[in-house]
């Protein structure tokens, strides 16, 4: 039996060891307020959000200052990046060379209330979070019709999202969840931890709080920490293989190691 144990131990520790990631700074530089990076893409073109504007290499501008304050930014599909503007109530489409696709105030259409955040789904859909029924729901922008009364009812106060085309994963004060494409709840777990804040990572997840980063395993559903030096992490986003986290002053640039 101690043996059976000791086996159990040391392939646990194995396994964990090798599907672990760990972070090595390699630069900190003075963080602007007026720009927060959000992209690098394939052609290395970096795009830049400030509160009514974003860039594409600093020379590319989409504003509408008209909208306000520009809430996110969902640059998973570069061809169709898209703008939220929470305090309208509104999504602007935009190509990639940041022109106006469409738009969508979502005041005018009956089906849905006020909406609280988007993320990208697939095709010409995305995901949106009805506040007013605390129900994620799928969305297509052209046709500007719910699709096929996708509803998932999730529970708590509504936190983040992040979507690739297979899953969309939320975070709310109580729950984790992981959700297929078609709106249903495959995976769920307590959000004992109080992260607040999500991103993706290859085809997996990296979830954070205040001075805590973990590593959600999509595959094998597993949770691992990430060791790093005490921060405070205001926010942060991963692009490729380079975690970028923001302090109170400062922007931290870390590569992304797998071991």
């Amino acid at each position: 039996m101690r043996t059976q144990l000791l086996f159990l131990f040391i392939f646990l520790h194995s396994f964990l060891a090798q599907n672990q990631i760990k972070i090595e700074r390699t630069e900190t530089t003075k963080h602007d307020n007026n720009f927060k990076l959000l992209k690098i893409d394939n052609l290395g073109n970096e795009y830049y959000l400030s509160d009514y504007h974003l860039l594409k290499r600093k020379d590319i501008l989409f504003s509408d200052s008209s909208m306000g304050l520009i809430s996110k930014v969902d640059l998973y599909n570069p061809l169709k990046i898209k703008v939220w503007f929470l305090d309208f109530n509104s999504l602007v489409i935009l190509d990639n060379f940041l022109n106006e696709i469409t738009r969508i105030n979502f005041n005018e259409i009956p089906s849905l209330g006020v909406i609280y955040d988007i993320s990208s789904a697939n095709d010409n859909s995305i995901w949106v979070f009805d506040e007013t029924e605390m129900k994620i729901k799928k969305f297509d922008f052209f046709k500007r019709i719910l699709i096929d009364n996708i509803e998932t009812k999730i529970e708590g106060e509504f936190l983040d999202f992040r979507s690739n085309y297979n899953y969309l994963w939320v975070i709310t004060d109580l729950y984790f969840y992981k959700i297929n494409y078609n709106g249903s709840i495959i995976y769920k777990s307590e959000n004992s931890n109080g992260f607040n804040k999500l991103r993706l990572f290859k085809n997996d997840v990296i979830l954070a709080n205040n001075n805590q980063l973990i590593h959600f395993k999509n595959d094998e559903e597993l949770f691992i920490n990430i060791k790093h030096e005490k921060l405070f992490i205001k926010d942060f986003s991963v692009i490729d293989e380079t975690l970028y986290i923001y302090d109170k002053d400062h922007l931290n640039k870390f590569l992304i190691l797998t071991y």
